[in-house]
């Protein structure tokens, strides 16, 4: 199976979430409460009420071949966020159907540097993928500790994985 690349729009992901380009000052002037400089609380992120927030960063390198989604994964009670910052990256994403992982649900989105996604929790996402540079950093805010206290994972079998293409 294959699913193709998509650029960003709300009215296409609005489903799994949200996002906003932190590089755009009149865009971040309209989603603060202050209109220049500084901008606050362009976005919050339920963590809940038992963890920290943290900040990790995923290095993501070029691969040779074919861009294949092997590995899944939710959060059953809390966000995530998602900033590249350096160049731009491709992320999937998509739902459950019946509490299951189902990779019929799969959608792919080009995430470009410096835009801020926030997936919702129960949205199923995985690893990054890089094309245009040899690598790329990626800010990742979650709970502290969620991908031992908030994660459902599922490695794909071979024949169940899919292709992202360009």
């Amino acid at each position: 199976m294959q699913i193709k690349v998509q650029e960003l729009s709300p009215e296409k992901f609005r489903q799994y979430g949200t996002y906003q380009n932190l590089l755009d000052d009149d865009s971040l002037a309209i989603a603060s409460v202050n209109k220049r400089g500084f901008f606050a609380d362009v976005m919050t992120l339920n963590f809940g009420q038992d963890t920290m927030p943290s900040v990790c960063v995923c290095t993501v390198k070029k691969e040779e071949g074919p861009m294949m989604i092997g590995f899944v994964e939710c959060h059953g009670k809390t966000c995530e966020g998602l900033l590249p910052l350096d160049t731009d990256v491709i992320i999937f994403v998509g739902r459950l159907v019946r509490r299951e992982f189902s990779t019929e649900t799969l959608e792919a989105f080009r995430v470009p540097k410096g835009t801020f996604v926030k997936l919702e929790p129960l949205i199923v996402h995985g690893r990054q993928f890089v094309t245009k540079a040899d690598d790329a950093h990626i800010l990742c805010m979650l709970p502290q500790r969620t991908f031992y206290n908030d994660m459902v994972a599922k490695m794909l079998p071979e024949n169940e994985r899919v292709e992202i293409v360009e």
